[in-house]
């Protein structure tokens, strides 16, 4: 038996691909993009008009759904994003994305204790996703559960040592709570990991402030001004250093100040 050697295969090739289709763009496929292109540009209200116009062609179609609710929470308007993510999520329970935006829509209208079990839930599908842990830490301190939100902090650090900004919310949240010392302790960690995250030396700097160590205070007022010195912030910390120089600092005073 003699097998083709595939002589014709280029001209059969050809006819097959005469054949082939390529499926034209749905209009609300084509809606979508052009919403899409519109919140991009930051133009909210007419790409919410856009979604709509895409869902009503289509309601099964995920995509302009997840848009609209993204714009909705642009224009703060967080109770129509948070109806139409539901309305999503009933489509599809899959997608981590999804119930991490509702939960972030619920803090965002003041309902912490809502956002918890949808940020669970983002958690669940993907123990990656290293926001909705963020936020559900920032959930739990919101309804007073700060041991909780000490667990989840801890535990990002320990597990994710180079996602500096659980060592930061960590620290904020400790300073809210009067235990600056330890604050301070989880700033330094995180400047020993970033030596540039110029946040880390205000926050050390406050807390220095708090605990009456005034020089140590200056002296990281000062390095943050070294990598921030524009800012509204930076005004606040040199008024601090003014005052806390002509406080205790003074000619008049018995300390002086180490530079």
């Amino acid at each position: 038996m003699q097998i083709d050697a595939g002589i014709d295969r280029k001209d059969n090739l050809a006819k097959v691909s005469e054949k082939v289709t390529v499926p034209a763009r749905s209009r609300s496929y084509n809606l979508c993009v052009k919403a899409d292109a519109l919140r991009f540009a930051k133009m909210y209200k007419e790409s919410v008009q856009a979604y709509l116009q895409a869902i009503m062609i289509d309601r099964n179609e995920t995509k302009p759904y997840f848009g609209l609710a993204m714009s909705y929470k642009y224009l703060q308007d967080y109770k129509k994003a948070i109806a139409t993510l539901l309305k999503l999520i009933k489509i599809d329970d899959s997608n981590d994305d999804y119930f991490f935006e509702l939960g972030v829509c619920h803090l965002l209208d003041g309902n912490p204790a809502g956002a918890i079990e949808h940020l669970i839930k983002a958690i669940l599908i993907n123990r990656d996703n290293l926001e909705a842990q963020i936020q559900l830490a920032i959930a739990h301190e919101l309804v007073d559960e700060a041991d909780l939100s000490l667990m989840i902090y801890n535990k990002l650090i320990e597990t994710n040592p180079e996602f500096l900004k659980a060592y930061y919310n960590k620290a904020a949240m400790l300073m809210g709570m009067g235990d600056f010392m330890e604050a301070s302790r989880t700033f330094f960690q995180l400047i020993k990991r970033n030596p540039d995250y110029y946040k880390a030396y205000l926050g050390i700097a406050m807390s220095f402030d708090k605990m009456a160590k005034y020089k140590d205070a200056i002296r990281y007022y000062k390095k943050f001004l070294e990598l921030k010195q524009f800012s509204e912030d930076a005004i606040f910390a040199r008024n601090r250093i003014n005052e806390l120089r002509a406080e205790y600092f003074s000619k008049d005073n018995s300390l002086t100040l180490i530079e």
